[in-house]
């Protein structure tokens, strides 16, 4: 009975040890990405598609952070093109991120940008363009 909790206990003492490494706890400062993980402590304001969600990530607390404008697309067959950008309140649409980005059923495409002059009373929102027509997520507002 003894080896079977010193085996169990070698287990779990693994298992954390593990979980350590894998949360990034034990990650040297240097390894630290600039921007974070899509999703990781921002807000998100969606749009349903037809064949998926369009999404704009953004920073939980601040109106000064990096924005994501991401789709993943859920159905449909074949791959579309696309391009991605954002819209702030009363302005046009910034299309800063030209690179066509080919999107199959299953997949998720992105476009992040840093923004540090947003007013601190407007909106935002993601936009994607394919096939010449224009996508938008819900505003976020700041």
């Amino acid at each position: 009975m003894a080896s079977v909790l010193r085996a169990t206990r070698s287990f779990c003492v693994a298992i954390a040890a593990s979980l350590f490494v894998l949360t990034g706890l034990a990650v040297p400062a240097s390894a630290i990405p600039e921007e974070p993980p899509v999703g990781a402590m921002q807000l998100e304001k969606c749009g349903s598609l037809d064949n998926g969600e369009l999404c704009l990530y953004s920073p939980e607390n601040s109106t000064t952070g990096y924005y994501t404008t991401e789709y993943c697309r859920t159905g449909g067959s074949g791959t579309i093109t696309v391009q991605f950008g954002y819209q702030l309140d009363g302005g046009g649409y910034v299309w800063d991120g030209w690179e066509n980005q080919f999107i199959s059923t299953g997949n998720c495409g992105s476009y992040t940008r840093y923004l540090s002059s947003l007013p601190a009373d407007g909106a935002i929102r993601g936009i994607m363009m394919s096939s010449g027509n224009v996508y938008v997520t819900q505003w976020r507002y700041l």
